[in-house]
């Protein structure tokens, strides 16, 4: 059911307008002045009617506040007393329409009809590109934790903490925890914090109002307001400003954030995603991050492992990305040899699977046989990739898990011959085959 706010002082406007929507099964609210209407304007309406006239406060005047207090509504402006110029300005401001009284009512629940239609588009847009992002890829018991992690909080929660290494898919669990969430139909808002200019900070995460500031000709919503129902994902938190970092404390704590420029706080309700690459709970102790916004954002920690921690998943991941950027390119998908995965199985890979997206996007340009081999993916990487250090712990571990495997292969299976092969116990054998499981 559509929600209609109409904001004007004549009270016949009030009474005939409610009437003629409520009888369309609209649901009609009415403010007689600007300080009721900017009171009633957060309880979710679609559509807004706001007088240019009224008794305390000019319609222009409280409109950039009302846009940034209702997002999601279209203000349509109406007035017996009003210009071309007046009209055109409503407009550049962010009216959705201008209306001149006597009101038609005909005109009036068209353009009801028509603010509700393009509301809806907006929201089915938002929904379908949430639904088409690629789910979490692999099967290695540390990422099955975080999945496992991910849909027993979503939906609960409303505060999520990710750390993890760059290049571990951070943005992809937190588009899996808006997707698992209570409103996944909503918006979901990225923000890369390392890339905000410290100067504009406050406005670009909760907004301003026109006059704000010099070249603020426009009203701004900010990312928590657009975020508003949804949920915000706050990357790289740990490079914000202590002084921004208070402010978002402020809203978690109070649900309200306050535009640049703005008299009042505006209501807000999201689900808060954090993300960093770096150690918080030490920059915290350091003074470098505040400790109190940690512990409120440490309400659920995700720990995404590194790709050297989940190799089983290598496989899995480089069939999904020569697939994928096949079909993007129209070309047939190519195969990694068993040979070519034992090789990537030995590379430490420091940009995680970003490394390796990149990795299998220059096989499937470069690579002309449909089974790449490794010399094909040794020609494509960096010549420092093929000096990566090892520490010694991992490549004894390696050398002995390649070791048992191709004992086992030999003795076709026997766990007792291939325990004889290697000169070890059996039940020694077993021991070491658990610890390469783990």
């Amino acid at each position: 059911m559509p929600r209609v706010l109409v904001i004007d002082d004549e009270d016949a406007i009030r009474s005939s307008l409610k009437s003629a929507l409520d009888k369309r099964g609209h649901e009609t609210v009415t403010a007689a002045n600007a300080r009721q209407g900017l009171e009633f304007s957060t309880a979710g309406f679609d559509v807004i009617f706001l007088d240019i006239m009224l008794p305390d406060r000019s319609g222009l005047d409280i409109l950039p506040e009302l846009l940034v207090r209702a997002p999601q509504s279209a203000v349509v402006m109406i007035s017996g007393h009003a210009d071309i110029d007046t009209a055109v300005k409503a407009i550049r401001l962010g009216a959705y329409d201008f209306i001149e009284k006597p009101l038609s009512l005909d005109r009036v629940l068209v353009t009801v009809d028509n603010a509700c239609t393009t509301t809806r588009l907006k929201t089915e847009n938002v929904r379908l590109s949430q639904i088409v992002y690629p789910e979490i890829i692999g099967q290695s018991a540390a990422i099955r934790k975080v999945k496992d992690e991910v849909l027993r909080a979503a939906g609960k929660a409303s505060r999520f903490l990710i750390l993890g290494e760059n290049g571990t898919g951070k943005e992809l669990v937190a588009h899996m925890i808006h997707r698992h969430g209570k409103h996944p139909g909503n918006p979901f808002v990225p923000v890369n914090c390392a890339a905000l200019p410290s100067e504009l900070v406050e406005s670009e995460l909760f907004g301003h109002a026109v006059g704000a500031f010099t070249g603020a000709t426009k009203s701004r919503k900010g990312k928590f307001l657009e975020a508003n129902g949804g949920t915000i994902f706050l990357d790289e938190i740990s490079e914000m400003p202590l002084e921004a970092q208070a402010k978002i404390l402020r809203a978690i704590e109070s649900h309200e954030i306050t535009p640049v420029g703005a008299d009042t706080p505006v209501n807000v309700q999201c689900t808060i995603v954090a993300a960093s690459n770096r150690d918080l709970p030490a920059l915290a102790t350091e003074g470098r991050f505040r400790q109190d916004l940690y512990y409120r954002l440490n309400v659920v920690t995700l720990h995404l492992p590194a790709l050297r921690e989940r190799r089983e998943d290598i496989p899995l991941l480089c069939d999904h990305f020569l697939r994928r950027f096949a079909i993007e390119t129209g070309s047939s998908p190519k195969r990694m040899s068993g040979e070519a995965l034992a090789f990537l199985d030995r590379l430490l890979f420091p940009g995680n699977i970003r490394e390796l997206k990149n990795l299998m996007e220059r096989a499937n340009i470069y690579c002309e046989s449909a089974d790449m081999s490794e010399p094909d993916i040794r020609r494509l990487l960096p010549h420092e990739s093929l000096d990566q250090p090892v520490p010694l712990r991992e490549a004894v571990d390696q050398f002995e898990s390649d070791l048992i495997k191709k004992a086992i292969d030999r003795a076709g299976g026997n766990m007792t011959e291939a325990a004889r092969q290697l000169g070890i116990e059996r039940s020694h054998l077993y021991k070491k085959l658990k610890k390469s499981e783990e």
